[in-house]
């Protein structure tokens, strides 16, 4: 089962970047022919991989029905598309990074609660180096630091509509 042809929308970035915020308003901004989701949706007893998976299937079966999918997700911390045997099932890969400033993320995380000083240190160190690597790999990013939630649904639709 083998679709070259078969393209995948992926928004990401560390927690606190403004996935989940977002996600609802990209697909009511999209509409028809487009399905959106928030890949932590669907995550049991932490198993996030499975999670992975079981969307990257969902977006596969989106395909064949002739729609285009785009997943809000924390990747590659949490969920590693590049781990999923179903990856192979698409080409190309379209990817985005939600991004914010330090302080932001800081009040973000703890307004969340759950999130001790010390993963919160963590999660700044994986969040600069999903920043560095974005700007290596010349993958758009998106900073939501002071953007409006209605702002950055509109620049993700609008980067969207730009690759189909």
């Amino acid at each position: 089962m083998n679709a070259p042809n078969a393209p995948l929308f992926l928004v990401y970035g560390y927690s606190g970047a403004g996935k989940s915020t977002t996600f609802t308003n990209v697909g009511q901004a999209l509409g028809r022919g487009f399905t959106v989701y928030d890949m932590d949706l669907i995550v049991v007893n932490e198993q996030y991989q499975e999670a992975c998976n079981n969307w990257l299937l969902i977006a596969y079966i989106n395909y064949l029905c002739g729609n285009h999918t785009i997943l809000f997700g924390s990747v590659p911390y949490g969920y590693n598309l590049e781990l999923s045997e179903h990856i192979l099932l698409f080409n190309p890969i379209h990817k985005l990074l939600l991004h914010c400033n330090e302080s932001t993320r800081i009040e973000r995380l703890t307004a969340r609660g759950g999130w001790s000083e010390e993963l919160i240190h963590k999660g700044l160190a994986a969040s600069r180096d999903l920043y560095t690597s974005a700007l290596d790999s010349n993958i758009p990013i998106i900073d939501t630091t002071n953007t409006p939630v209605q702002d950055v649904a509109h620049q993700i639709k609008e980067w969207v509509l730009s690759k189909v």
